[in-house]
């Protein structure tokens, strides 16, 4: 249907119908344009459709959506205009609808549009209004001059009401849709906050110290120290900052630097190029890499080489890597959460520990309490733990714990901390899958910690208390097997006796074969 001089009265109302129709068609502003473009373009010589308000509090207009034959879009281009032309826009002479075909005859216009569509030469303004308030213009383009004539006016003249009410809707919503996100967002942060609180066994008794300054620190960008023994649970923390943070939804990678072998820690850490080495068949991104936007945990930094001291200091300092036989620096956005079980002051006095490199990350340290600094929080964790292994298990209900039991992991010294208390219960509870849980055989140690509280000078046997003085290679023969009954078997990596103990691997592997521990 193509309109001309003679177009008839009927032709009109069915045109005004249906483009009606199509610009009502949906709340999304974006797609009742299209759809309204799409109709009308055969009708009218138009290449696109904008809109924008003028916004008298700013001495602004509000480019809010276009659509051409490419892309329909919402907008949020502002562009600052003079007191004279807002002075031209609050005239109320000011036509309702007109024809433009030089778009440098109208001031305003010339200034303003050529700014979103550079290619405008021509539009037929239609101005949106809500009482005696001039909202803004809905702008037909076309790319030529001088293509418009008074029976396109006619044509969209109609219209001018279903757009004022369409873009206030619009603008309505936008409001509303900015104070619902902002209102999501908040509450998916209370939400998230309560979440990593009530994840942290003790989050509001032993470790509330702890949980208060993961909280001042967790949105900053900042670097983070975390001391404490080995097995208090620091990579609970780790984890807490991060989802804590903005970076929540970014990677959280988690690497022990205690376990990579020396000769591997470069390509692990900053990764290679393909041919970097023999092997080396393609690009591998490393550790540092793939928490880019997110957050790395670097656990048992003091295990570092000082060699690979020397590179972290550089990554601390300018935010890049370079892969293994690479020569491109790799720019990098991440978050560095260090932890320690060692005294790193007292390393870098003896030279092996950078001095700068302990600056740079000791910014904002937190000290986790070991567990038997936190006795309060045992009875909670004996639950929560006993929880979950009961599901790893598959039992159908939880085994009891008498007070008297409950009263031996109480007084119980943990060297392991909580992953030895994880330990103990797994072993009592594949003893006794239903319970009660039985935890006699700590109480030789409780008894030991005991003596050593009244002052008696005493040489701990793990496996059996006494006063008695024995040979060496016994006592070491019997530390060795209590750390690993302790960690279930397990001699290398996290959690492991040799990580326990605070020894080489290689060098525990050697001392077990030579006491004939199998």
């Amino acid at each position: 249907m193509i309109f001309n001089g003679s177009h008839s009265e009927e032709s009109m109302e069915k045109f005004y119908y249906k483009a009606t129709q199509c610009l009502c068609s949906s709340l999304q502003l974006e797609e009742s344009l299209q759809s309204y473009f799409d109709y009308i373009k055969s009708h009218l010589p138009i290449d696109g459709i904008y809109l924008n308000i003028y916004r008298p509090d700013f001495s602004d207009i509000q480019f809010i959506a276009q659509v051409n034959e490419l892309q329909s879009t919402t907008l949020d281009r502002r562009i600052p205009i003079s007191n004279e032309m807002c002075e031209a826009l609050q005239d109320l002479d000011r036509p309702i609808i007109r024809i433009v075909n030089d778009i440098e005859l109208d001031t305003v216009t010339q200034f303003v549009a050529p700014q979103v569509i550079p290619e405008i030469k021509s539009v037929i303004l239609l101005r949106m209004v809500s009482g005696n308030t001039h909202l803004g213009v809905v702008g037909f383009y076309a790319k030529q001059a001088g293509v418009f004539r008074p029976r396109h006016v006619d044509m969209l003249e109609p219209h001018m009401q279903t757009f004022s009410l369409i873009t206030a809707f619009n603008l309505k919503g936008r409001n509303l849709l900015r104070a619902n996100e902002a209102l999501a967002e908040q509450n998916q942060s209370l939400k998230r906050t309560l979440n990593i609180c009530n994840g942290v066994v003790g989050a509001h008794s032993g470790l509330k110290h702890v949980m208060q300054q993961v909280e001042s620190i967790a949105k900053l960008n900042t670097t983070v120290l975390m001391l404490g023994e080995t097995g208090c649970g620091k990579e609970v923390i780790a984890n807490a900052i991060h989802e804590l943070s903005l970076r929540a939804n970014k990677p959280f990678i988690k690497v022990n630097c205690g376990a990579i072998p020396e000769s591997l820690i470069d390509s692990e850490m900053f990764g290679y190029e393909r041919g970097a080495f023999t092997g080396a068949e393609s690009r591998k991104a490393g550790y540092f890499e793939q928490a880019n936007g997110g957050t790395i945990f670097l656990d048992e930094i003091g295990e570092l080489p000082l060699s690979v001291q020397v590179r972290l200091l550089r990554v601390l300092q300018n935010s890049t890597i370079t892969r293994v036989g690479g020569h491109d620096s790799v720019q990098l956005d991440i978050r560095v959460i260090a932890a320690t079980h060692r005294n790193l002051k007292a390393m870098v006095s003896t030279g092996e520990f950078r001095e700068d490199l302990w600056y740079r990350l000791a910014i904002f340290p937190i000290e986790i309490p070991s567990l038997r600094q936190r006795r309060a929080d045992i009875p909670l964790l004996v639950q929560h733990f006993i929880e979950m292994l009961s599901a790893k298990f598959n039992q159908d209900q939880l085994p009891r714990v008498a007070p008297e039991q409950l009263a031996i992991l109480s007084q119980y010294h943990w060297p392991g901390n909580v992953r030895e208390l994880i330990n103990v219960l797994e072993r009592a509870i594949i003893q006794h899958p239903k319970g009660p849980l039985n935890f006699d055989f700590l109480v030789p140690d409780v008894e030991v910690e005991h003596k050593e509280k009244r002052g008696e000078t005493i040489i701990v046997d793990p496996s059996h208390a006494t006063d008695k003085l024995v040979p060496l290679e016994i006592m070491t023969r019997k530390y060795i097997e209590h750390a690993l009954r302790v960690t279930g078997g397990k001699l290398y990596g996290p959690g492991g006796a040799a990580q326990l103990l605070d020894i080489n691997p290689n060098t525990m592997r050697s001392k077990m074969k030579k006491l004939g521990i199998c």
